[in-house]
């Protein structure tokens, strides 16, 4: 018995010593160096320098020995990995922005530029559509999941949004897309009340929140991706005319899609729109139908 005591303790003893003495190497550590940075205000010309009037900006962001890039817009992180983000900003009036941007390098090394730029917004959201969305306090909305035509998939901008893909009612009840419920308040910030779980595709969930050790299904899609409520904050614009509804940080409705988190709205009553959204591939637009919970 004590021989076998002593070898079970001396396997142990290898084994740690054996896991002590593991390295891990990251390779040469070069911090990130030659951050060029370039920013482009759609309809900028002679005339109109700041823009014309949409908020629209794409930034782009190269360097030396960068692995990806990332940006903090009025204290809002936004990672890239080829360095290309566009950003929609939706204050009313020519505002002055202060863009933070990290080149990240081998082993999170990083460099910082910190940049200015001017842009015009004409937009102001309508009475009705800032009534609409939260009674001028707070409002809470959900997925008409009991209706036809409440998630699915159609042409940007087309006559029928659910015309290539459209959930029966409660199609979707196995998934934790349901329960959630979605807070606008007044004050510009948003709620996602989750009540413990999320849906959306593997891949955007794990590059933009982190892997959670769920197994997808064979569409790709997490059924029931751990997420606790957070909140955001959201605004509106009207990109050539079309009312927007935009989240920032991960926040986002329906299912994630990853993407740029812009909703176009594409109807509304007093107490139901749908909304639009684009894959984070470009390739899809994903469309929810929401009624307010009141």
């Amino acid at each position: 018995m004590k021989k076998l005591i002593y070898i079970k303790s001396l396997l142990l003893l290898i084994m740690f010593v054996s896991c002590s003495e593991e390295n891990y190497e990251f390779g040469q550590i070069i911090i990130p160096s030659e951050i060029d940075f370039s920013v482009e205000v759609l309809g900028a010309d002679a005339t109109n320098p700041y823009g014309d009037g949409t908020g629209q900006v794409v930034f782009t962001t190269t360097a030396n020995n960068a692995l990806a890039f990332k940006y903090i817009i009025g204290g809002v992180e936004y990672v890239s990995p080829s360095g290309r983000l566009s950003h929609l900003f939706t204050s009313p009036g020519l505002n002055e922005y202060t863009i933070n941007i990290f080149a990240i390098g081998t082993a999170g090394v990083q460099s910082n530029l910190v940049q200015t730029v001017e842009v015009l917004v004409l937009y102001e959201p309508p009475a009705e559509l800032l009534t609409m969305l939260h009674l001028n306090s707070q409002r809470t909305w959900r997925i008409k999941a009991e209706g036809p035509d409440h998630f699915g998939l159609g042409p940007g901008l087309g006559d029928d949004p659910f015309a290539w893909y459209s959930a029966s009612p409660n199609e979707k009840s196995y998934t934790g897309m349901y329960d959630d419920r979605y807070v606008f308040n007044e004050d510009g910030t948003f709620t996602h009340v989750t009540n413990g779980t999320v849906f959306g595709f593997e891949e955007y969930l794990n590059n933009d929140i982190g892997a959670s050790g769920e197994v997808a299904n064979d569409l790709g899609e997490v059924d029931h991706y751990p997420l606790d409520e957070y909140s955001a904050n959201w605004t509106l614009s009207a990109p050539a005319g079309q009312e927007t509804l935009n989240l920032t940080g991960i926040a986002f409705i329906g299912m994630y899609v990853g993407g740029n988190h812009q909703y176009k709205i594409m109807s509304r009553t007093e107490n139901e729109m749908v909304l639009q959204t684009t894959e984070d591939d470009e390739e899809f637009d994903w469309h929810v139908r929401l009624i307010a919970d009141d």
